[in-house]
């Protein structure tokens, strides 16, 4: 095994992603560059996986059931929690939304226009 693949093997990707094939293709991306992935569908998961396992970065959607990615986000910087996060979402017109993921320290980046790569490339510079 590679050195940078064995030191991705110790870092940890949470993905939240309540559609399940973006969610499974993102897990299989950053699996295959040797991460290990944690994987939520909605907001309410989160917390609970943050504090067991500990991820070194997320993936978060904005539109989940229950409650939006921004709001999850306010709270996770809330309670001290200060990873890399990427917004990976299709609501890229809103100015509000931008300013708000650049007050919460988080990328921003368009799910139908960036490529997998590209996430996975954000994620390591931002690690």
């Amino acid at each position: 095994m590679a050195i940078s693949k064995f030191i991705r093997h110790f870092r940890k990707i949470l993905i939240v992603e309540d559609d399940a094939v973006l969610r499974a293709s993102l897990a299989e991306k950053f699996s295959d560059k040797g991460y290990k992935v944690l994987e939520a569908s909605a907001a309410q998961e989160v917390l609970a996986l943050i504090a067991r396992d500990e991820p070194n970065a997320i993936i978060l959607d904005l539109i989940l059931p229950v409650k939006d990615g921004i709001s999850l986000l306010e709270e996770l910087r809330g309670t001290g929690y200060s990873m890399p996060v990427i917004i990976l979402s299709n609501l890229l017109g809103s100015e509000d939304l931008r300013a708000d993921a650049e007050r919460l320290d988080a990328a921003f980046y368009n799910k139908s226009s960036t490529s997998l790569e590209t996430i996975v490339e954000a994620v390591e510079k931002r690690l």
